[in-house]
């Protein structure tokens, strides 16, 4: 009779062992789940942060580019290693000097701009849909942006070397010179405006990502 008590007894303790550690291992699994979680939401709020950075340090760069690339005033080394045409007239010269000078200016434009656009895929993938749509239509505004300086600079020059060519003047100077107010900036002029919006809506769309 005793042995059977002490066996029942070592039963018990047996199953109260077998419960302890299935709690045990419950919690562990529980506590690995936590841990996990909230590994992840710092892993994401980390990637979240450093994408937000990025894009606003390319917007910045961009800014800048624009800026530079629009300065009216063009520097005689920004064309010396042209190679020059034999027997090449001086206005002539001096038509594809600038044009030459204004269109390395846009070469940081273009690097610059590809790496927002892949700036902005991640944006895509990690922030919420406002924030992601938001910096879309900002890249968007510095694409556009960008094809009207481009266009503006072939069309501006191009129209100028046939006019040093031929030795008239273009029939419509009235777009001239609207394409010349495109290349060279002014003051809070229309083109200056829209850079700075674009600037101005990734700042307040990507502030609340990196405090």
């Amino acid at each position: 009779m005793v042995k059977l008590e002490q066996m029942e007894t070592a039963d018990i303790i047996s199953i109260i062992k077998d419960v302890v550690f299935g709690l045990s291992a419950i919690a562990v699994a529980v506590f690995a789940w936590l841990g996990l979680k909230i590994w992840r939401k710092e892993l994401t709020g980390k990637a979240k942060f450093e994408t937000a950075r990025n894009m606003m340090r390319l917007g910045f760069e961009l800014k800048a580019y624009f800026e530079a690339a629009r300065n009216p005033f063009t520097r005689s080394n920004e064309w010396a290693d042209r190679t020059k045409q034999e027997d090449e007239q001086e206005n002539i010269s001096q038509v594809l000097d600038k044009w030459y000078a204004r269109g390395n200016r846009l070469k940081p434009i273009v690097e610059s701009l590809n790496k927002i656009i892949e700036a902005q895929w991640e944006c895509e993938i990690l922030l919420n849909e406002s924030s992601a749509q938001s910096t879309k239509e900002a890249v968007q505004s510095y694409k556009e942006s960008y094809v009207d300086l481009a266009s503006a600079i072939s069309s501006y020059f191009d129209t100028l070397y046939d006019e040093a060519r031929t030795g008239e003047l273009y029939k419509d100077q009235k777009w001239l010179k609207e394409l010349r107010n495109t290349i060279y900036s002014v003051t809070n002029d229309d083109f200056s405006k829209k850079i700075e919006e674009a600037t101005d809506k990734l700042s307040s769309t990507l502030k609340q990502y990196v405090k």
